[in-house]
């Protein structure tokens, strides 16, 4: 227990820089619903994003307790995953994880909120300027170049699904880097940039430039300019499952209840799911242990969700091209200040590792 609590206390002065610098973002997003007459304090949300990230923790887990039989095939696997159980060192990995995964839980809820509410303060009103800018781009709407290639509803539903195996990413991901990276500068900047780009991308830039985005121009103003792409989804969901008609419908619905709960919020420009696919990526290919087989799928998950979010009409591609670019500098500017954050020794206990002693095999 000594040796728990003493993990505990290094995470939070480790971290701390990074969790405080995160904690007075949290607070002026407060600050700011609360200016507006909405509350960014929902139990019920946070509550929501604790079990979620909960859930994506015991699924790792299990992946992991799986390998490891894989590779030790021992005679009693009960007898070997008991082993395991019986030793401390994991709960002593869980110590070190827990201030970093205490900051990401709190950070989405109140990103939601704000999310939901940009019109209060800014317009919707740069639609037409990225679909001009799109079709100065790329000679035409993009996804009419990706329809010869996309346009099948088997396609399509994969796609969808792909897009929404995002979130999982995006929980899995900080899992990972909580709990189980290696590289203490890796990690810092892995966090850094995380809280970086829901803040800058996800909120600053999303109310600069307001936008809701291909599916919602119709309903919401009365543009149909799109409709030809949405019939066709419509039309591929009649064969094929397509999971993000259903998710659209249901944020229109929130959107015009006014609803401020987790995953609420309809935002085009800049792409989120972009930015966090090309976080992960340029992140997990930093990982000594990552083969490179492992980086590519990586690589590939970011080009798949690009163009998923451009053929499923949530953004147009200038959306992604804004979302990459501002990514990459925040990754480039995050590494200096990952290295001072990182810049005191690193002492013998730190980064433990879930490296158990191999119990009994008989």
């Amino acid at each position: 227990m000594t040796r728990v609590i003493s993990t505990f206390r290094q995470a939070l002065a480790e971290d701390g820089p990074i969790v405080a610098g995160l904690v007075a973002v949290w607070l002026c997003l407060l600050l700011l619903l609360a200016s507006q007459g909405v509350s960014g304090l929902r139990p019920s949300a946070y509550a929501a994003n604790l079990l979620l990230y909960l859930i994506t923790l015991c699924v790792m887990a299990v992946f992991i307790f799986v390998g490891l039989l894989f590779r030790a095939r021992p005679k009693s696997p009960i007898r070997f995953l008991l082993g395991l159980i019986a030793n401390c060192d994991w709960i002593a990995v869980v110590a070190r994880g827990l201030p970093m995964l205490a900051a990401v839980v709190v950070l989405m809820p109140a990103f939601s909120a704000m999310k939901s509410s940009i019109p209060l303060f800014n317009a919707y009103g740069w639609d037409h300027t990225w679909v001009a800018m799109d079709r100065a781009i790329h000679g035409t709407d993009p996804w009419r170049l990706l329809q010869p290639v996309l346009g099948f509803p088997i396609v399509t539903s994969l796609l969808s699904v792909a897009y929404h195996a995002w979130l999982f990413l995006v929980y899995a991901g900080s899992i990972y880097f909580c709990f189980l990276a290696k590289d203490r500068e890796l990690r810092a900047r892995y966090f850094i940039g995380y809280f970086a780009i829901w803040t800058v991308v996800g909120v600053a830039m999303a109310i600069g430039f307001a936008s809701v985005g291909p599916c919602f121009l119709a309903p919401l103003f009365g543009d149909h300019r799109f409709d030809q792409q949405m019939a066709y989804l419509r039309m591929a969901n009649e064969h094929y499952p397509v999971f993000v008609l259903a998710v659209q419908d249901q944020l229109l619905a929130w959107h015009q209840q006014g609803n401020h709960g987790l995953a609420t919020g309809i935002s085009a420009m800049p792409s989120m799911h972009v930015s966090m696919a090309l976080l992960f990526a340029l992140s997990i290919s930093k990982v000594s242990k990552v083969s490179r087989v492992a980086g590519a799928c990586a690589w590939i998950f970011v080009g798949t969700i690009f163009v998923a979010s451009v053929h499923l009409a949530y953004h147009y591609a200038v959306d992604g091209y804004v979302a990459a670019a501002a990514t990459l500098a925040i990754w480039a500017l995050a590494k200096p200040l990952a290295q001072v954050a990182t810049r005191a020794p690193k002492q013998p206990s730190e980064q433990l590792q879930p490296t158990p002693t191999r119990p009994a095999t008989t």
